[in-house]
């Protein structure tokens, strides 16, 4: 992580001691087994023993599963994802043993992903299970539900190597015992990046050829015939991800392979020749580029249920989340090579992984709802986090639904803005889920990206200007990461100056943008009784999102610095959304400052003091005592 020594420093100055994730500490365990295997008696003496909190998983259900349980009918998979929520919440709040059937492999591992987690398993027979549950009372589990258990049961598997059996019928004192001692035995999983190179000093620029060698040798060992690749849009031009596109695309069609490139554009616009031009040189030209059709080239693959979601959102929002992804991405691809940067962004907290096919390629409502769901969680507590409700929302969408249909090889790099420069610190490579080593490079660049990429300011920003590469940035839909990114650095009243010579648009989407003239960026409330009283922007979800990540929630002033005479923005226009306007070409000669000046603290001609931000889609700024974690 980066701090600024003084109350004006330049972004991406050090200070030793800053502070960083607190290492884990005691055990967490998750006692698992059919209903009547003793996970109570068993886990509730454990944590005693090992001097942590005992969590009964049973009181964690919601009350409809309860009622459920109780009439006779099992639980199923929509039943149970909110209630692991809850479980996983339990996990993450510190050391505790739970008492959590774990029935099914995919349950076990979604509590892996909090780390650090072992499991003992308390193995059962289904005579022995009646028995018990016959001879209980005052519970809702009856002697009836046992067939449903062993149903859905998946018993633990020789790799699950963080899983200790115990015979379920061996005398409770004995049983205790043993699962103390093999709980300090026991191996935490840990999975690894498939590949993974740099660090927070390194510069790898020089070795990306050879980089991209050992990925192209990693795809071919797959022995795939057909491979899509899937960069990011030209507005992550500095991610890296076109020559590694570009570099692929070269190696594998070398080999024989059929090879196709699908940008992950979301709700961008279809990229132009000279976006490509920019992004893959002269490479990859745009008619080799498939387009994301993000409102009718889809297909809905699942769904996330409303219960999940309102777990995940601590109940601010409580609708189901269709996973809706692109046609493309489902026509009998061998292997997918997702690539992309890992850095700190306003909706999911840590941009890429699972988000780059989730919502990348995803359709309006997956797109809508997930955006959404992040606003209303607090965008100021998201960014910058590796775990966040939207986070968990993209991965459950990916491991569920897209998995078990395209086998993705993940390909994330890390940038960091120094100066004039921009270094790759970091590339990382896995397969998979979240529970493999495709979350493992997730977490590892994200770990990463944390270090490099945030700024931690000592005293708020009264004044920041920020320059909006008109390459990349041409709409406040993609410019405002100006507000986004710096919006945890700038003191209450202060001002937000966007130098924007490029922006001639709110939206990317015609639709979108004529909700973002209608509505404006007036704040939380207003966007909220904006979604309540108008049809179209409540069918439009992440346009909503986009009006409340957008506003300073009346904080600061945000002053928009366009030039009409070039087809930017006017200053009608930029007033009527609730910003306000100067010239662009007036400012940056009372600023002095253009697309080339560095980062750093700087006076305008009056003498006056400021912060200049060369590119603010590259980082996060913080103040102290700015929100740190929107995490559930």
């Amino acid at each position: 992580m980066s701090s600024s020594p003084e109350p004006d420093a330049a972004p991406g100055a050090r200070v030793p001691g800053d502070p960083v994730p607190a290492a884990v500490d005691g055990f967490r365990v998750v006692v698992t087994g059919v209903s009547g295997a003793g996970k109570s008696t068993v886990g509730s003496a454990l944590a005693a023993a090992l001097g942590v909190r005992f969590v009964e998983g049973d009181d964690l259900h919601l009350q409809a599963s309860v009622a459920k349980m109780a009439a006779g009918e099992p639980l199923d998979d929509d039943d149970r994802w909110p209630w692991l929520v809850r479980v996983r919440r339990e996990l993450r709040a510190g050391p505790a043993v739970v008492a959590c059937s774990g029935l099914a492999r995919r349950y076990r591992d979604l509590l892996r992903g909090v780390g650090g987690v072992r499991f003992v398993h308390l193995a059962l027979d289904p005579a022995t299970a009646g028995g018990r549950l016959g001879s209980r009372t005052g519970h809702y589990m009856g002697p009836g539900m046992v067939d449903g258990q062993f149903a859905a049961l998946e018993p633990p598997e020789p790799d699950e190597v963080d899983v200790t059996v115990l015979d379920g019928a061996a005398p409770v004192a004995d049983l205790v015992g043993r699962a103390a001692a093999a709980v300090s035995e026991t191996p935490v999983a840990r999975p690894r990046p498939l590949l993974e190179w740099g660090g927070p000093e390194a510069d790898l620029d020089g070795d990306l050829d050879r980089m991209i060698d050992e990925l192209a040798a990693a795809v071919l060992g797959r022995g795939p015939r057909r491979v899509l690749l899937v960069p990011p849009d030209h507005t992550r031009l500095h991610s890296r991800a076109g020559p590694i596109t570009v570099g692929l695309l070269a190696r594998l069609e070398g080999a024989g392979i059929e090879a196709a490139v699908l940008p992950a554009t979301g709700t961008h616009a279809p990229m132009t020749a000279a976006d490509a031009r920019l992004l893959f040189g002269d490479a990859i030209g745009v008619d080799r580029l498939l387009v994301h059709r993000w409102r009718d080239g889809v297909t809905t693959v699942g769904e996330v249920p409303a219960a999940e979601v309102a777990e995940l959102s601590g109940g601010r929002y409580t609708d189901a989340v269709p996973v809706v992804v692109d046609d493309q991405l489902l026509t009998g691809w061998d292997l997918v090579v997702s690539i992309g940067q890992v850095l700190p962004h306003e909706v999911v907290g840590m941009a890429n992984g699972a988000k780059n096919l989730v919502i990348g390629l995803g359709g309006a409502p997956t797109i809508h709802r997930s955006h959404f769901l992040g606003a209303v969680c607090g965008l100021e507590g998201l960014m910058g986090e590796a775990v966040t409700p939207v986070r968990d929302l993209v991965d459950a969408a990916f491991d569920r639904f897209v998995a078990p249909e395209v086998e993705v090889l993940w390909v994330l790099t890390v940038v960091e803005d120094v100066g004039p420069a921009r270094r790759l610190r970091g590339v990382f490579a896995g397969v998979g889920g979240s529970a493999g080593s495709g979350g493992a490079a997730y977490r590892a660049a994200a770990a990463l990206a944390a270090e490099v990429g945030i700024t931690r300011v000592v005293e708020p920003w009264r004044r920041v200007s920020c320059w909006l590469d008109p390459s990349e940035l041409r709409s406040t839909w993609l410019g405002n990461k100006a507000v986004y990114r710096t919006r945890c650095a700038i003191a209450d009243g202060g001002e937000l100056v966007v130098l924007a010579p490029g922006v001639t648009t709110f939206g990317e989407d015609p639709a979108i943008d004529v909700l973002i003239r209608r509505h404006g960026y007036r704040g939380t409330d207003a966007a909220l009784a904006a979604v309540a009283a108008d049809p179209e922007l409540a069918a439009n979800l992440g346009a909503a999102a986009h009006l409340i990540h957008g506003s300073s929630e009346g904080r600061f002033t945000v002053t928009y610095c366009t030039d009409p005479g070039a087809g930017g923005l006017t200053r009608d226009e930029v007033e009527a959304v609730g910003y306000r306007w100067r010239p662009l070409d007036a400012e940056l000669a009372r600023l002095g400052v253009d697309g080339d000046t560095p980062s750093g603290p700087r006076r305008d001609r009056e003498g006056e003091p400021f912060v200049h931000v060369q590119n603010p889609a590259l980082g996060l700024w913080r103040a102290a005592g700015r929100p740190e974690t929107g995490a559930t």
